[in-house]
């Protein structure tokens, strides 16, 4: 039996803890024992059996000024503290104590940065799972992430060296002996790079080097739901409440013909029952979303790469609302495929009502999901990987 750990530090959407979650079944049910360390401990409430779990160490991100994007993951990890070489080396012993605590055989990481960190210096087999965000493309410089928008060689390499520094200066100050990057890359460097996505809207663009698995997240897991009647278009929806678009968003499907089902996990039961009627059901528990796609003929939500994967592998089309960078990535490779349409943060609400329904009533990206080449594949289990690099 093997020990894994998983890591979870950066980003805010809980879509990484499902997938990490059902990893980490499918590990289980190998026969391997697994353990957790999360930036958000309330997360925990979402795994049904018995776990170890950890406080993932954090750094305090610097300040910088508003507006400013970064151009790079290298300059993402900046603004989260990794050019403070302190920081950074105050965070690396945190995780060697977990490590010495709980003994893993192999840590999983999904968009946690300074747990690979640690694990290369203390020379602990690691994986990397995730929709490929997490983990870019190895360049030097490191690629910069806004397509259509022309950034200097010396902007980008700026902050690989900058990110270079700071890991270097923590693991000379740790007087670490392994792990030390002389690039950029090194930083994000895994042994796996287990990509639970399909390469058609990987962020980055298929590239080599990478495992693509598929979606990783079982869509028949969750609470039933199904559609009550026969009459078309019948709309999915994915949606969160704390987006300000949500009210209208919900209000527009209502006044659609057809039928619609939104989860909207997070909104007051009360509120969800306030706001459903005839041809509109909104829940608040995380449902199966398999059976619904499986009948549906659109797919709203933000782009999150799950969703995007499960909805495009049932021949469904999609219209994305992104809320971050991430998704507005994956938004543009749907949009590659032409399997989707999109609307930017800042569209003036007052439009989302004729978005939509023009959304509900579009053939051509009907047509292009139902022959997209992603419709009917079958995500690989990222927890047989694991197990069998566990094993080594």
């Amino acid at each position: 039996m093997a020990r894994v750990l998983f890591a979870w530090e950066l980003g805010g959407d809980l879509g990484h803890a499902r997938r990490i979650f059902e990893v980490a079944r499918g590990l289980r049910a190998l026969g391997h024992d697994t353990g957790f360390v999360f930036q958000d401990l309330l997360s925990a409430g979402a795994l049904a059996a018995p776990a170890t779990w950890f406080q993932a160490p954090l750094l305090a991100a610097p300040e910088k000024q508003p507006g400013v994007h970064p151009v790079n993951a290298s300059e993402i990890l900046l603004f989260r503290g990794f050019g403070d070489a302190l920081s950074v080396a105050g965070a690396t012993r945190a995780w060697h104590g977990i490590f010495a605590l709980w003994k893993p055989d192999v840590l999983v990481a999904d968009y946690a940065p300074g747990a690979l960190i640690a694990a290369r210096a203390a020379g602990l087999a690691h994986a990397a799972i995730g929709s490929g965000f997490s983990t870019p493309p190895a360049q030097d410089p490191m690629p910069a992430l806004r397509p259509g928008v022309a950034v200097e060689e010396s902007t980008l390499r700026r902050a690989d060296n900058a990110l270079v520094a700071g890991v270097r200066g923590a693991l000379e100050h740790l007087r670490a002996t392994r792990g030390m990057p002389a690039k950029a890359s090194d930083v994000f460097r895994v042994d796996a790079n287990l990509l639970c996505t399909w390469p058609e809207i990987d962020p980055f663009g298929a590239r080599e080097g990478a495992d693509y698995l598929g979606p990783q997240d079982d869509p028949g897991h969750g609470a039933t739901a199904s559609w009550r009647g026969s009459a078309r278009p019948r709309v999915f929806a994915y949606l969160k409440p704390r987006d300000p678009r949500f009210r209208v968003m919900v209000e527009s499907l209502a006044k659609l013909p057809g039928e619609a089902i939104v989860v909207a996990p997070g909104l007051a039961p009360a509120a969800a029952a306030a706001s459903s009627t005839s041809n509109l059901q909104v829940m608040v528990q995380p449902a199966a979303i398999g059976p619904l796609l499986a009948e549906a003929d659109l797919c709203i939500c933000c782009a999150g790469p799950g969703t995007v994967a499960h909805a495009l592998a049932a021949g469904v089309p999609l219209a994305l609302l992104p809320e971050h960078f991430e998704q507005f990535l994956v938004g543009r490779r749907v949009l590659d495929l032409g399997a989707g349409v999109m609307v930017a943060p800042e569209a003036p609400q007052a439009e989302l009502p004729r978005w939509l329904a023009q959304a509900a009533a579009n053939e051509a990206i009907r047509q292009a999901a139902a022959s997209s080449p992603m419709r009917g594949r079958k995500p690989e289990s990222a927890a047989v990987r694991i197990a069998a690099m566990a094993g080594r």
